[in-house]
């Protein structure tokens, strides 16, 4: 037969019935359902072979829609755009583009050409076919690759013949009546049958012949997905969509999913694929997204992540209404293609579709993780909340923005982030009390008031429902830090950093958590990892000066901040540590310059204006730092800060005004449960119960100073038991002994500070904790080897 002879439908002389048609590049076999084209073989939904052989019997013929109509689904009552769909989907199969068309040609209005050269194969390639081991799935291993309408089996440890892939031409599922429309649940949930049986309709298949992998051993990338909408307009939706499909994937069991971070860094498998290895990723997810009026168009792809094939395809279409179910969908359809079980059925109401496109253009504007996109995605998941007040991941979605505002030092105090972020994460808990990020967050907040073990608690239910969540387990390695276990932080860390090993960020917090725990090596290796993800990012850089800090190589700190600044000149911490570390050096002119910068964008003025009125303690100015303090509003929020004007009176001599002004916010401090100390101030050097108890002891009042010192000694001494090397821990130690009038152990405990690394000779000389001390020889040397190192490293300095 040639490309100009038409083949005759029949029942028993039509030669298509059950012989196997060459078609332009691809043999179509309406037996088995199958397109093949040399190793490549596509599973086709038995209506969408009906479709391509009633084209196929009239090569190069005009196909009217009528035609289609009554030859494919003339059990079925549809409508024209049933035949688009499938017509679409052929052409996707066979990579053809109705622009530039190679197989089907349509006629405006009319119906459709098959234009390829069709044949039939002859009985003898056939045979031959069938006999090649090659082409043999029992022989090749073939293991089919598709999404089923029922949950899949578990691969078996011999593979067998790919099963036929379900009959999916059915309409969507309506969604079930509801007494509101402001809630709709749809009827089939997220299960993996749901899944295919209400988005599966027109779906088609493609698999490579390859074993599954043990569902242990998967990490999948899921990159984000590409709009091919006709307007092009949907660009952040399919971000939004795609990071939710992470989300919902990362709640597996078994199978890893890579961290946004880290796979949104690729646009395609292609890309990703000479990185496979390095970053441990076996599989990619892609996919795009296709937008009309009425309804919404997925098309999925999984490859394999070491040369980017192709491995399994599928159409998933949603009615618009649906939207919230598509990511779950889609991640089910994944998970099933793979072999591994689906996700856990949920009963959480599915949000509606508006909501949940708000939500989604909130996710992928606080990716941007700048205090813009922060804001941005503010306002988006308000909107989410407004268009569905039950919707709970927008709560916490909110309530995530607040805490990224309160570090990005926006002025945001912590009270105030506190108080706006709690009632949002409890009330996504009462709508989902299972929900992991809403787990997580509530973890988190009780971390930043310093409830350490009622943190770890949240932290490890969010961790059981979500384990290869890396924002979940970042989380619970800033916990852990913060109370003080930097071993457990760093195992945190490494399991964050195998799911998103192009994250900076958790190379930053890998990078302070080795600090604490004195493996300095380790810490570089993370900084400069950070760094070259993202050289303009200010935290590589700032890493090298806490290093630096902590080793006591004043140079190397004061090198590390400044080209930190140099990215991020407004970061007013940054000028204020800055500037601490020029006062060690005895550099008073640059720690003067610095000061200015640190109080002209410091979101904490009051605070601003006491770190700098340290400048006159170091230059031994009285006359300057009296104007100084006297300058400073007797009262303020800033509670630290009028602790801090209360030790500075004591240096001018002045206890009774000093107690007077500690004695106004002491009730309010002990009523906080709010500490004013955490491991990072610690670390610095500056402890605000042990200033307390200087106050107390210089006026006498020492029975009021000693809870202050046992509190203050129960958290140094668990912190430095958990494992963190502080040069300041040996300080701290010592204004304690001291006022305790322990001098012998005072001096040991600076000794140790020294050797260290502790380089604030200029405080040490001036600390009213440590006046017992001044005359003692020890004492002395102990400030002169903290002089001559330091005037070595500042040598180091002038001479850069």
């Amino acid at each position: 037969m040639n490309g100009g002879e038409s083949l005759k439908p029949g029942a028993d002389a039509d030669p298509l019935a059950a012989r196997t048609v060459q078609i332009g590049e691809w043999q179509a076999d309406p037996v088995l359902d199958e397109l093949r084209r040399g190793e490549q073989v596509v599973k086709l939904e038995p209506r969408k072979m009906r479709l391509l052989m009633a084209l196929a019997r009239r090569p190069q013929q005009l196909v009217t829609l009528d035609q289609l109509l009554d030859e494919v689904w003339a059990d079925l009552v549809v409508t024209p755009s049933s035949v688009y769909q499938s017509i679409s989907q052929l052409r996707s199969v066979l990579g053809d583009e109705a622009s530039q068309p190679r197989y089907i040609v349509t006629v405006p209005r009319k119906g459709y050409r098959l234009v390829a050269a069709v044949s039939e194969v002859s009985a003898e390639a056939e045979v031959m076919r069938v006999a090649t081991p090659a082409a043999t799935p029992a022989a090749t291993s073939t293991q089919v690759l598709s999404v089923a309408a029922s949950a899949p089996q578990q691969a078996e440890p011999a593979p067998e013949p790919a099963p036929e892939p379900p009959r999916l031409d059915v309409a969507p599922l309506a969604l079930a009546a509801s007494p509101t429309p402001r809630r709709r649940r749809l009827l089939l949930g997220g299960s993996a049958a749901g899944a295919a049986a209400m988005l599966g309709s027109g779906g088609w298949w493609l698999w490579q012949r390859a074993a599954r992998m043990p569902a242990g051993d998967i990490t999948l990338a899921v990159l984000p997905f590409d709009d091919t909408s006709p307007k092009a307009l949907e660009q952040p939706l399919a971000d939004g969509l795609a990071e939710s499909v992470i989300g919902a994937l990362s709640g597996h069991q078994q199978i890893r999913v890579a961290a946004r971070a880290t796979s949104f860094k690729f646009r395609t498998a292609q890309a990703l694929a000479p990185q496979a290895k390095q970053l441990a990723v076996t599989h990619v997810l892609w996919g795009e997204l296709r937008r009309w009026q009425q309804g919404l168009q997925l098309k999925l792809s999984l490859h394999r992540a070491v040369d980017s094939e192709v491995l399994w395809q599928q159409v998933l279409e949603s009615p618009a209404a649906a939207l919230g179910s598509l990511a779950v969908s889609a991640a089910n359809a994944a998970l099933q293609a793979l072999g591994v079980a689906p996700l856990p059925a949920n009963t959480t109401p599915v949000p509606l579709a508006d909501a949940y496109e708000f939500y989604l253009l909130g996710l992928h504007y606080q990716r941007d993780a700048q205090i813009e996109g922060i804001l941005k995605a503010r306002a988006y998941f308000q909107r989410a909340i407004d268009a569905d007040p039950g919707f709970a991941l927008a709560y916490v979605g909110q309530a995530v923005t607040w805490i990224g505002e309160y570090f990005y030092g926006n002025g945001l105090s912590f009270r105030a982030m506190d108080a706006r972020a709690q009632p949002l994460v409890d009330r996504a808990l009462q709508l989902d009390p299972q929900l992991p990020l809403a787990l997580g967050a509530q973890g988190s907040l009780l971390s930043h008031r310093g409830q350490h073990d009622e943190a770890r608690v949240w932290h490890e239910r969010s961790l059981a429902k979500a384990p290869h969540d890396a924002t979940l387990l970042f989380w619970a390695g800033g916990t852990e830090n913060s109370a003080g276990w930097p071993a457990r932080a760093l195992g945190y860390y490494s399991r964050a950093a195998e799911l998103s090993p192009l994250s900076p960020q958790i190379q930053h917090l890998t990078g302070w958590a080795a600090t604490n725990a004195g493996r300095y090596e380790l810490a570089e290796q993370a900084y400069r990892r950070a760094l070259s993800l993202a050289p303009k990012h200010a935290n590589g850089t700032r890493g090298f000066g806490i290093i630096g800090f902590a080793r006591g190589r004043l140079d190397e700190a004061v090198q590390g901040y400044r080209q930190a600044l140099m990215i991020k000149p407004k970061d007013a911490y940054f000028w204020d540590q800055l500037a601490w570390i020029y006062l060690d050096l005895g550099m008073i002119e640059e720690a003067r310059q610095a000061f200015a910068q640190f109080q002209a964008q410091s979101p904490q003025p009051v605070w601003a204006q006491v770190s700098a009125a340290r400048l006159w303690v170091c230059a031994q100015d009285r006359p300057a730092l009296s104007k100084a303090v006297d300058a400073l509003p007797v009262q303020s929020k800033e509670r630290d800060a009028v602790i801090e004007t209360a030790l500075l009176r004591l240096l001018l001599g002045q206890p009774e005004q000093a107690y007077k002004t500690l004695s106004s916010v002491i009730g309010l401090v002990l009523a906080d449960p709010v500490p004013l100390y955490d491991d990072w101030s610690t670390f610095l050097g500056q402890h605000a119960w042990l200033d307390v108890a200087a106050i107390y002891c210089a006026t006498e009042r020492r029975e009021q100073a000693e809870p202050f010192l046992e509190q203050a000694s129960s958290f140094i001494e668990r912190y430095a038991k958990q494992g963190n090397v502080w040069h300041a821990i040996g300080y701290h130690r010592a204004r304690i002994a001291a006022m305790r009038g322990q001098p012998e152990a005072a001096l040991a405990a600076l000794e140790d500070a020294v050797r260290l690394g502790w380089r604030r000779g200029w405080w040490l000389a001036q600390d009213p904790a440590l006046q017992s001390l001044r005359e003692l020889p020890r004492f002395k040397a102990v400030l002169a080897r903290i002089d001559q190192a330091n005037q070595a490293q500042r040598s180091k300095l002038l001479e850069v």
